[in-house]
């Protein structure tokens, strides 16, 4: 049975924050005022939100997992709920997303992103199971999913 895996990017502030979050536990490992129990648990969770990532997981049986993993550990794999595409779908998309907490609103107010997203369309309900910031890393990813799925590629790109 062939499967491929849709890893999921993390957003800008997520990112941020778990560095930000990471570096005052280094910190908090410099001095020693602290307890060494509180410290451990500060560096695990820094090292949790630094590492972990969610992935869709899909297989040419159709049984598809939604995968939690800190650093390709697998922590939590729960059942994906999707039908069967009538087809696939890539596209550009731009979002924006308001940057309106704490430091991060000194980036500026939005946080405009251009990606290439996949997703899988039934009738008039669709999924959004990919997003990559080029083209054709967005584009191997598709033909990977058709090829495990056997479903037809609607290239929707101006490429």
């Amino acid at each position: 049975m062939k499967k491929v895996f849709c890893k999921q990017e993390k957003p800008l502030k997520g990112k941020i924050v778990s560095f930000v979050f990471l570096f005052f536990t280094i910190m908090l490992f410099v001095t020693e005022t602290e307890l060494l129990l509180i410290k451990l648990l500060f560096l695990l969770v820094s090292l949790f939100l630094v590492g972990y990532s969610i992935s869709y997981e899909f297989s040419s049986g159709f049984n598809n997992y939604k995968v939690v993993s800190v650093f390709r550990i697998v922590l939590l794999k729960s059942k994906l709920d999707v039908e069967y595409p009538d087809y696939i779908s890539v596209f550009p998309i731009s979002s924006s997303i308001d940057n309106e907490w704490g430091a991060i609103a000194a980036i500026g107010t939005k946080e405009r992103q251009e990606r290439f997203a996949i997703r899988f369309f039934k009738e008039n309900k669709h999924f959004t199971v990919y997003r990559a910031r080029d083209y054709e890393k967005a584009i191997k990813k598709a033909n990977e999913i058709q090829k495990v799925l056997n479903v037809e590629i609607y290239d929707a790109t101006k490429k």
